[in-house]
């Protein structure tokens, strides 16, 4: 009966630990961040002749929103929203019909609205710092605007709209800053799988990559 009771004290002994660990974890509730954010472009243009992106279109700002819940301990699901700018001012020589047409001033403009679905797994670093990692999938919307002009006024102009599943790989670090927040530094990749259509063909390979600084509020929740 004595060993008996010495293994039963012995596995609480081991137990007690992990139930306590168990028990200080916490599932973050319902939260929601706001996000200023710089991004540049990157990948190819095949109806370009292959020229990359980044030359054809400069960086921008924009913004984002995000919402998430907690379903586990160190897992939360999340829905975030972007919008953000590419601008552009270079010349333009048209070759193919007649040689030399041109330079003419080029001003490109897109604009994109980004929307996904996320999987985010966090883990504390201390009792301020959490690191973020997180993936998902979503769609995202294009809106390219090109106006060419010489030096007697507009010579012409052109609007496209395209929407492309998309898919997003990110991390962050938040930092608890007070007032019940966490200041939230973040880089995302942004990829694109295009289609032929009035922004990209089939052909092109558009990405972003993304900073972010921004608020989560509040801080943790059960």
């Amino acid at each position: 009966m004595r060993w008996r009771s010495a293994v039963f004290v012995a596995c609480w002994a081991l137990l007690l630990p992990a139930t306590a660990a168990a028990a200080t974890m916490r599932t973050a509730g319902f939260q929601f961040q706001a996000d200023g954010l710089t991004q540049s472009p990157s990948g190819h243009v095949a109806a370009a002749g292959d020229a990359s992106l980044a030359d054809r279109l400069g960086g921008g700002g924009g913004f984002a929103l995000t919402a998430s819940l907690g379903v586990r301990p160190h897992l939360a699901l999340a829905a975030r929203v972007a919008y953000f700018g590419s601008d552009h001012d270079g010349s333009l020589t048209f070759n193919d019909i007649v040689a030399g047409v041109g330079p003419f001033h080029e001003e490109r403009r897109l604009r994109a609205t980004v929307v996904h679905g996320l999987l985010q797994y966090r883990q504390a670093v201390g009792g301020q710092l959490e690191y973020v990692l997180e993936a998902g999938g979503g769609v995202v919307s294009a809106r390219e605007r090109l106006v060419l002009t010489s030096a007697t006024g507009e010579k012409a102009s052109a609007v496209g709209v395209q929407q492309d599943p998309s898919w997003l790989a990110g991390a962050a670090l938040a930092w608890l800053a007070g007032w019940n927040a966490d200041l939230v530094a973040g880089a995302r990749w942004i990829g694109t799988s295009t289609r032929d259509g009035a922004v990209w063909s089939s052909g092109d390979s558009p990405s972003f990559l993304t900073w972010s600084l921004g608020v989560r509020y509040p801080h943790n929740t059960h």
